[in-house]
């Protein structure tokens, strides 16, 4: 199959792992780093017409440096023409870089291109603020309602405590939804204002008991289906005490204003409170773990079963899904070398996407048959996670590709 170039200007056209194009399927947002790592030194996000091929440049994150604010990993909302990406904090420089503490959530509605909207609130300061978050929110994921995000945190203030009780500064998964956060904007440019109202909904501990459903890191999360309810990984202890990644779920009540154990906002040594009637529970109790491979666990339309990577018998990535209700496993790939890129997975569940030995891969996931759309190719190398059109048989996908100024990472779409 032949795969056509969509973007040819000499910077990065790096789409996110999740949600990029436009409920109206009209636009593919990116953002314009040229490498994974360089979101503290990238500056703008753009759209690209999927149609006319013709880009707009929708946000200029002014002034900018090496050291940040920087912004990228943008989404589209699920019911709306509107965006939502990291930005690190404004007063980044060099003795306070961008960084895993140092970003939050901003959105731009495309009718109002280069007009920032503060999304999670932050105080860094105490007292702090029920609703505002202390650190830094990334990899957003839109609810098919529209009306929840779901996202990953990690706590500035904890990560700067030096109090010998105090919590570890532990990536977690969090929660917003639309309710308006006031904070006190400081002099020091760390604080802000957001229009949702944001909390942790995974319980974490400094140190997970052995062999228990304790975890000592939430990352990576899905939506299942159009249920308030979240698939996520987490690290547990083996009774060795060895470190692996298994699976769990979260169920969200109505109200997630309501105080739980502790705070929702945190104290100076304690982490954010998860809200009074959120479930945690283990559904995978693997051998080994599933793979450490980085990748984001996706789900069914219904929310019955959640796809992942895990090694096989012969310590092969394959994807594998499990099912909600009772927990069992299926092997659904059976290639015989791994799977080398997160995956998608078409919102009807019957085909998956992903790279394989540098080939561009369309899994049927009812067949367990794999197909492969593009094979390796030594003009362009690629790279990111693969996505499926949301209204055609349209595979979009990242890819390195040269030019007199260099090799930059540019938008494809391939037929399937």
């Amino acid at each position: 199959m032949q795969a056509e170039q969509l973007t040819h200007t000499p910077n990065g056209h790096t789409l996110h792992h999740t949600q990029i194009q436009s409920a109206c399927g009209t636009y593919l947002v990116y953002d314009t780093r040229n490498d994974d790592t360089q979101i503290g030194e990238t500056n703008k996000i753009e759209v690209l017409h999927v149609n006319t091929h013709t880009t707009q440049n929708i946000y200029t994150c002014v002034p900018s440096s090496i050291y940040g604010p920087g912004v990228g990993a943008a989404t589209f909302a699920t019911n709306q023409l509107t965006t939502l990406f990291i930005h690190g904090i404004k007063n980044a420089d060099a003795q306070k870089p961008y960084g895993m503490t140092r970003r939050t959530g901003v959105a731009i509605a495309l009718q109002h291109p280069q007009l920032p909207i503060y999304m999670d609130a932050r105080n860094v300061y105490a007292p702090f603020t029920p609703g505002a978050l202390r650190g830094g929110t990334h990899s957003h994921s839109w609810h098919v309602s529209g009306e929840f995000i779901s996202f990953t945190y990690n706590d500035f203030v904890l990560e700067q405590a030096t109090q010998p009780d105090a919590d570890k500064d532990l990536r977690v998964v969090g929660v917003m939804f639309p309710k308006p956060v006031e904070v006190a904007i400081d002099a020091a440019g760390e604080n802000n204002s957001g229009e949702m109202f944001s909390v942790i909904v995974s319980q974490v501990q400094n140190t997970a008991t052995p062999g228990s459903d304790d975890i000592e890191k939430a990352f990576d999360e899905c939506w299942l289906g159009n249920q308030r309810k979240l698939a996520f990984q987490g690290h547990v202890r083996t009774t060795a005490n060895a470190l692996q990644t298994e699976i769990f779920v979260i169920d969200l009540p109505n109200d997630l204003t309501q105080v739980g154990v502790s705070p929702l906002e945190g104290t100076a040594v304690t982490r954010c409170g998860v809200p009074k009637g959120v479930t945690q529970r283990r559904l995978t109790h693997t051998p080994k773990g599933i793979s450490t491979f980085r990748h984001w666990l996706r789900s069914n339309a219904t929310g019955t079963v959640v796809y992942f990577l895990m090694e096989d018998a012969a310590g092969v990535t394959q994807l594998h899904e499990v099912r909600i209700g009772d927990g069992r496993i299926k092997q659904l790939s059976f290639h015989a070398s791994n799977i080398h890129s997160p995956f998608n997975v078409h919102p009807s569940a019957k085909h998956a996407v992903y790279f394989v030995a540098n080939n561009l891969v369309l899994l049927d996931i009812e067949s367990n048959t794999p197909r492969v759309l593009l094979e390796s190719n030594p003009d362009i190398q690629l790279t990111g996670i693969p996505h499926f059109c949301n209204q055609s048989q349209t595979i979009y996908f990242n890819a390195y590709v040269g030019c007199e100024q260099g090799s930059f990472i540019q938008i494809f779409k391939i037929a399937y």
